[in-house]
């Protein structure tokens, strides 16, 4: 799924002037909780009058996320589950990528939040679920299940996402299995996805139509996390890769955002700027330069500043990619201490809780009420419930680590940025 969140510059108004980001600092030394306070200006010229994101209505995130579980029920046949009410969808009517993905990432992320045998049970149950698009002749993830043929075409944008969400579920479980999941991801992605003889950009799929920004996007923000756990150098050096590309040849967008492809300043969409931001500011606490963490920290302003409807604050677009931003942007947000990007997305949470219904009541309406813009997000879809119940998830989980105090390094301890 490749959707296009169109910003026009006359759509656009200023809703906050600076933000601040904490930056890992230069020869910091071990032992002490070493950052910076630095202000970025945004890369837009709009400078309009502050606005004040209001007070989110509180509601029970993780409890609607249990909720979600349950409305999963609509869409079982047999074994699993159908990508369409009634299974109405031809010759393949199950789950796919885009399907299986964000409610495994809602599994995870209860799992997180309120480990129990249960959810551990349901992280096992999709993440064994989703080791079946594995493709053995690929090396990579197919985007259906049991598509284990020759010349089967993949994606690797999915590939990416599909990653991420087994790397939330080694998170959440320690379950090492999860891992080489998500490690074999990378590795197809490392392989097969870079154009190495074009000067570089992301292939969007094995045929090699175009370079994609969302593949992009995901692949360098799972090898950045991959690094994370298991430290390999050829990782670090192909995230970098990809950034430094993406920073000189995908920003031709007027605010410098990042491109669904290369070289059209109209494909612009959400989800393809939080993982660039996130996986910037991870490089930066990595020690490969405070450069990164400069550009992450502008591009998230100039992402606070964007207004692409009436009110700023209201995502509406389509449930399964603006649930991809606002994830990743609360993961960038608890690493930097902002909590500009929970509140945002504690609004959307508190609209989908009382609009994302539609008839029967089931999730399928948009977060703030009626028909999803997107059109390639069809009525009935497993995708629209599933990522409902992963923005609250997600979200109920943050809210609960941000009511917890952090704990003060001790002396002679190394203070560890968050990863997630």
């Amino acid at each position: 799924m490749h959707a296009r969140w169109r910003l026009p510059a006359a759509a656009l108004l200023a809703v906050v002037g600076l933000y601040a980001t904490l930056a890992p600092a230069a020869g910091a030394q071990a032992g002490t909780l070493a950052v910076e306070e630095q202000v970025f200006q945004p890369f837009t010229p709009w400078h309009q009058p502050p606005m004040t994101l209001p007070e989110p209505t509180a509601v029970d995130y993780l409890g609607l996320a249990q909720h979600g579980l349950v409305q999963t029920g609509r869409w079982r046949d047999g074994a699993w589950y159908c990508e369409y009410l009634a299974c109405a969808h031809g010759p393949y009517p199950l789950l796919t990528i885009w399907g299986e993905v964000p409610m495994f990432e809602a599994v995870d992320a209860l799992q997180t939040a309120q480990p129990s045998s249960a959810h551990r049970a349901l992280v096992d149950r999709f993440g064994r679920a989703s080791e079946r698009f594995w493709n053995p002749y690929l090396g990579g993830y197919a985007p259906y299940p049991n598509d284990r043929y020759r010349g089967a075409e993949a994606w690797f944008d999915d590939n990416g996402w599909m990653g991420l969400a087994f790397l939330n579920a080694y998170r959440a479980t320690h379950e090492h299995r999860y891992l080489y999941d998500a490690q074999r991801a990378f590795h197809f992605i490392a392989a097969h996805g870079w154009d190495y003889s074009g000067g570089g950009g992301m292939w969007w799929n094995t045929d090699h139509p175009y370079h994609s920004g969302p593949a992009l996007a995901s692949d360098a923000l799972l090898g950045m996390l991959l690094y994370n756990e298991d430290h390999q150098s050829w990782q670090l050096q192909d995230v970098k890769t990809y950034v430094d590309w993406a920073n000189a040849n995908d920003t031709n967008d007027e605010r410098q955002f990042y491109l669904e492809q290369a070289n059209q300043s109209e494909s612009v969409n959400d989800y393809v700027q939080a993982p660039m931001v996130y996986a910037q500011y991870l490089l930066c606490s990595a020690g490969q330069g405070q450069q990164y963490c400069v550009r992450a920290g502008r591009t998230a302003a100039t992402l606070a500043e964007t207004n692409v409807t009436k009110a700023g604050y209201r995502y509406n677009y389509g449930p399964e990619y603006d649930v991809i931003y606002l994830q990743w942007m609360m993961a960038y947000g608890q690493a930097t201490g902002d909590p500009y990007w929970l509140k945002l997305a504690e609004l959307n949470a508190a609209a989908a809780s009382r609009d994302a219904a539609a008839s029967g009541g089931l999730w399928l309406s948009s977060w703030w009420g009626g028909p999803i813009a997107d059109p390639e997000t069809h009525p009935d879809m497993f995708r629209t419930m599933a990522a409902t119940t992963s923005l609250f998830a997600w979200t109920g989980l943050y809210a609960a680590q941000a009511a917890v105090p952090p704990a003060q390094p001790t002396a002679g301890s190394t203070a560890v940025l968050p990863a997630s």
